[in-house]
């Protein structure tokens, strides 16, 4: 009976040993100093959630985000580039189906990323302007744009981060998990997850 206990514990722990390596494997930082525009065009494994309301936010996003963007105000802006970083994340973020972000634990960590990288572009056109007004009055000053801070890398970076988990969040629901992705979602297990977390977390 204790051979059996035992026997039985030590394929418990085996188990748990082996489903905690593909775990970590999964979610480990892969990146090697290449920039994160790198993409795949692969037949990823088909995701188990579908939503209709959510494939349809991603399905809009991603072109909007393809596409220069149609705004009067970016226009007043002289097109800035930060500023329309600044646009289009709000866009993205204010039309997600705020009902729907419990829909899956994958939408929801998918979610609050997205969260984090709109809420750092929006931070960074915060700080282009705080000298021309302390509590962001400036942020949407367009005729001040000609004294506006230059747009840096981490705002382009954080923009980027944006525009591919929206490509993979379309490709995961609306293509079968088929097509061009960027391994930045949890819906599609990326092993690139980590990186947009060092990204969003400082590291």
């Amino acid at each position: 009976m204790k051979t059996k206990f035992l026997f039985g514990s030590t394929i418990v722990v085996i188990i748990i040993a082996i489903f905690g390596v593909w775990e970590f494997v999964g979610f480990k930082h892969t990146s090697d100093g290449d920039d994160s525009t790198n993409n795949n065009v692969v037949e990823a494994t088909e995701p188990e959630f579908y939503n209709a309301e959510i494939g349809e936010w991603a399905s809009k996003m991603n072109a909007m985000l393809s596409e220069p963007m149609d705004d009067p105000k970016l226009k007043e802006a002289n097109n800035d580039e930060g500023f329309e970083y600044y646009l289009k994340a709000q866009e993205v973020f204010d039309e997600f189906p705020y009902q729907l972000v419990k829909a899956s634990h994958e939408v929801e960590k998918d979610h609050l990323n997205l969260f984090l990288l709109t809420s750092y572009i929006e931070h960074k056109q915060f700080a282009r302007t705080v000298h021309l007004g302390p509590n962001g009055e400036a942020k949407e000053s367009t005729e001040l744009v000609d004294q506006w801070a230059p747009t840096d890398e981490e705002m382009r970076q954080a923009y980027e981060y944006m525009k591919q988990i929206v490509n993979d969040i379309d490709v995961a629901i609306n293509h079968n998990g088929k097509g061009e992705i960027y391994d930045v979602t949890y819906l599609l297990k990326g092993d690139k997850v980590s990186e947009v977390m060092k990204f969003v977390n400082g590291g």
